[in-house]
């Protein structure tokens, strides 16, 4: 069932809608593509949490990216045990038996999932009363990409006209940007090693993320933790490195793991 708040923009409300049409194509980094879609977005298609999930539906090879104003959901969390699969490709096929139409659930339930499994990410997302799922077909690789923009209101007012224009500059940016992963296998054989400077699991965690390019911002979303706290880490690390730059610290970083 659509639910729709206005069937006609207002003149102002189609000028923001092509400034923020516009103002996409600036997006190359994660952190600005969950700016935008907190900023500007927002206000189109409101929402709690953008879960987008693309892959192999019918043999459950997902992949995930969120971008989420809730702490307690994030891609870390989906790709590290929450399990959401099922729920995935059950609103994957009802996007295909609907014509590949975009559609709205109001006072949904997670169907499809393991009851008996509880984490935080499980719990926050049973507090989703709505949500509003479409999708993009990828004919050439085969790899279908689902968007799915969960509320934690029971309706979700999503104007077609809109929704319609914004999708494919969502799905645009999206692909542009990195994903955010969880630590690499290889990385994480590491975690709960001394390394010869004293380096903790965590500012370990840290030092991964940041070879990886990532800003203080962006780890922060993925481990949960404020971009200050991220810093603080940051400070102890270079002291315990005996630097002054992150470029230092990564050189350093990397002679001290291989030596560990």
């Amino acid at each position: 069932m659509k639910i729709n708040a206005v069937e006609i923009l207002l003149a102002k409300d189609w000028e923001k809608l092509f400034d923020t049409i516009q103002n996409s194509c600036s997006i190359s980094r994660h952190v600005e593509f969950f700016r935008w879609l907190q900023d500007e977005v927002h206000s189109f298609l409101p929402h709690d949490v953008l879960v987008a999930v693309w892959g192999d539906f019918d043999n459950g090879r997902l992949n995930y990216d969120v971008a989420s104003n809730i702490p307690e959901i994030n891609t870390q969390h989906i790709a590290n045990g929450c399990v959401v699969d099922p729920l995935m490709v059950g609103l994957y096929r009802r996007w295909l038996s609907g014509g590949e139409q975009w559609f709205v659930l109001t006072d949904f339930d997670l169907v499809g999932m393991n009851a008996s499994v509880t984490n935080h990410c499980v719990a926050t997302l049973e507090k989703m009363k709505g949500l509003m799922v479409h999708g993009v077909r990828d004919r050439r690789s085969n790899r279908d990409c689902l968007y799915v923009f969960f509320s934690r209101k029971e309706h979700v007012f999503v104007n077609e006209a809109s929704m319609q224009l914004l999708l494919p500059h969502i799905d645009s940016a999206l692909r542009r940007v990195e994903c955010l992963m969880p630590v690499p296998v290889t990385d994480a054989a590491i975690l709960g090693k001394v390394l010869p400077c004293n380096i903790s699991d965590r500012e370990h965690e840290i030092m991964m993320w940041v070879t990886h390019g990532k800003t203080n911002y962006e780890i922060g979303m993925i481990l949960n933790i404020s971009p200050n706290t991220v810093k603080n880490h940051l400070k102890r690390i270079f002291q315990k490195l005996g630097v002054y730059s992150r470029a230092q610290a990564v050189a350093k970083y990397e002679v001290t793991k291989h030596a560990a």
